[in-house]
């Protein structure tokens, strides 16, 4: 589970605008995301519960784990609202 936070965090925070110093539209989207209470701020409590939230709506059959299937399954609903 270490790795799935450390990964989140690097999705969060890295971008092709790194150096910038406002944040794009879909960094502002993922901080939106993971700042539960909107206080401007994301505690490691936020990430954890921010993960847990995404790892059940990957998990469509809900076996605590995830399936190329499953991602895929994801990956198809990210496109169409694209």
């Amino acid at each position: 589970m270490v790795w799935i936070k450390i990964f989140f965090l690097f999705l969060l925070l890295y971008s092709s605008t790194t150096y910038s110093s406002e944040l794009n539209d879909q960094e502002e989207m993922y901080f939106n995301f993971v700042d539960l209470n909107n206080d401007g701020d994301i505690s490691y409590e936020e990430i954890e519960q921010s993960l847990n939230l995404l790892f059940q709506i990957i998990d469509l059959n809900q076996d605590n784990k995830i399936s190329q299937n499953e991602l895929n399954e994801l990956k198809g609903i990210i496109e169409s609202l694209r």
